[in-house]
């Protein structure tokens, strides 16, 4: 492990979180009206949206439309997806906060997203996973607790 007097050089943040997306316009849509992200700017004609949060929270999300032949599928294993490299598996998520994890899980479900989990509560947070319309694995959480 490098010495870190020597080598000060730490993560301090996130640019951004890059996605591929096989229908660029039905992602930007699923985005901003399911999940409620604002579209910052958008290409249509390179293929590339930029999308954040409203509050301005977190990393902002770069949709990238590609080929669905280019995009490597997740092996799905029961109960989760993985990714599998050199023969390990690594559950790949994006883990969402909300304010009314019902209320969003209500509208992820009428937007057809599949459903991964359904929500379940503890005294500190509750939760619930779901894929975005490209196979993105998502878990939504809202924190309970003081």
């Amino acid at each position: 492990m490098p010495n870190k007097k020597t080598n000060p050089a730490d993560v301090i943040g996130y640019c951004c979180l890059r996605f591929p997306v096989t229908d660029l316009k039905a992602s930007v849509a699923f985005y901003g009206e399911v999940l409620g992200y604002d579209l910052v700017s958008a290409d249509y004609a390179f293929g590339e949206a930029h999308i954040a949060l409203k509050n301005g929270n977190g990393p902002s999300i770069f949709l990238m439309e590609t080929k669905p032949e280019a995009i490597a599928p997740l092996r799905f294993e029961f109960p989760r997806p993985f990714w599998v490299t050199n023969g390990q598996r690594q559950v790949t998520m994006i883990e969402l906060l909300t304010n009314d994890l019902l209320a969003l899980h209500e509208r992820v479900q009428q937007a057809g997203a599949r459903i991964d989990a359904e929500p379940a509560f503890t005294e500190e947070f509750g939760y619930f996973t779901f894929y975005d319309p490209d196979g993105h694995f998502f878990r939504a959480v809202e924190e309970r607790g003081e």
